[in-house]
């Protein structure tokens, strides 16, 4: 907690990269921050043009650094920046946020709570004049708004945080060590995020899931604030289209996280609902593995899952067995000491 890292992940990012950094650069903190762009198979001039925009802005109280990761994909380019972090609160900003100046102090304030695990907030488009109709309807799924599926969620009152069930990547606040024993595990993650041209989607939703299944909270808050800059060639609906189909895959993964920490929180209930699923998809015809899979997980059976599910399934145990630790440690600790509180 001595300080933040703001980890960008930047692929062929050099037209679109120096308000972002000029933005950080405004930032106010009263800790260390250090700012690390993750230059992700780029074939442009990215790394020398944050480099450059960096050096324009003058700012000698964060430090500055770029690092490579070839293997093309954000989930790897985040793995890269967590594991060249040097403090244990990271944020995750995108190449195209420009954060808000009280952002990294507003941050650092909900991260003082040990049980939040991660944070998020809204955005609003920065180029609001060139936005199609038909963009508010999905615009979730470009990170504009808040990361929330039911407007009853909303704080009632403005300047709050509340508890949510899953938060984008975009802007994402989270602790150090938590996402980097995840990408310790051979099952994670799951989905490898967007890869050049590939709009592959949903690796926050499998990050909000999993800090989820550790135990965490995870805290939506209207201070948290930034900018989204959409570029013009992304405000297509041939571009929308391909966008929202490819969060299908992102859902499933989340859906079966999710059946699978129920499962290991309340095997019994699990297994019923397991059973009620069965019989509901064969009597619909619609019997597929994926109907299995809470039966499967609360009778603790990962050699009749499918090889994605295992993988899965070994995140969610991996993830248990860690939260369990410190309980486990503070009972031995309260069991030597007791002898000396009876007294």
């Amino acid at each position: 907690m001595n300080g933040i890292t703001v980890v960008i992940c930047a692929h062929n990012s050099a037209e679109r990269i120096r308000p972002t950094i000029e933005a950080l650069a405004r930032c106010h903190a009263d800790f260390p921050v250090e700012i690390i762009l993750v230059d992700n198979n780029s074939t442009d001039a990215t790394a020398d043009r944050a480099k450059s925009a960096w050096s324009a802005c003058d700012n000698n109280r964060f430090t500055f650094s770029t690092i490579d990761e070839p293997q093309a994909g954000l989930a790897y380019a985040r793995r890269a920046g967590v594991r060249a972090a040097s403090f244990g609160i990271v944020v995750f900003c995108d190449d195209d946020n420009w954060i808000a100046e009280d952002y990294l102090m507003h941050a650092m304030r909900i991260m003082r709570d040990p049980d939040v695990g991660a944070a998020g907030g809204c955005s609003t488009p920065a180029n609001p004049e060139i936005l199609p109709p038909w963009f508010y309807t999905f615009s979730w799924g470009f990170a504009v708004g808040v990361p929330l599926s039911k407007i009853a969620h909303l704080p009632d009152e403005p300047e709050t945080e509340t508890r949510v069930n899953a938060l984008w990547g975009a802007g994402l606040v989270i602790r150090r060590d938590v996402i980097e024993f995840l990408y310790t595990l051979p099952g994670f993650p799951a989905l490898s995020g967007r890869k050049g041209a590939e709009l592959l989607s949903g690796e926050d939703l499998e990050i909000s899931a999993c800090l989820l299944g550790a135990g965490y909270k995870l805290i939506f808050s209207e201070r948290l604030r930034f900018k989204h800059d959409i570029a013009s060639k992304r405000l297509t609906a041939a571009y929308a289209k391909r966008l929202l189909a490819n969060f299908e895959g992102g859902f499933a993964v989340h859906g079966q996280y999710t059946k699978m920490i129920e499962a290991f929180k309340f095997p019994a209930r699990a297994a019923a609902i397991g059973c009620a699923r069965i019989i509901k998809h064969g009597f619909l015809c619609r019997l597929n593995r994926e109907s299995f899979l809470s039966l499967l997980a609360a009778l603790r059976l990962p050699a009749l899952m499918t090889r994605d599910q295992r993988r899965i399934y070994g995140t969610v145990r991996s993830l248990r067995s860690r939260q369990s630790r410190p309980l486990i440690a503070s009972t031995q600790l309260s069991q030597k000491l007791a002898p000396q509180i009876s007294i």
